[in-house]
């Protein structure tokens, strides 16, 4: 089992969370100052970056 691969995919879906998060902050207005595309492109990077590391850390 390769513990270095699992390691990666778990802090690419916590990175892929973080910035989900911090578009949730931006589309609230927590984060002043960012517009919506900016709020809405981070919610959808950052959900595709966290299922692409969990599928991957399903599949290792």
């Amino acid at each position: 089992m390769n513990y270095g691969r699992r390691l990666l995919y778990t802090i690419l879906s916590a990175a892929g969370m973080m910035i989900a998060i911090t578009g949730i902050c931006y589309k609230t207005g927590y984060f002043p100052g960012h517009s919506m595309a900016s709020a809405y492109a981070c919610l959808i990077i950052g959900g595709l970056i966290t299922v692409l590391g969990l599928v991957s850390l399903f599949r290792s």
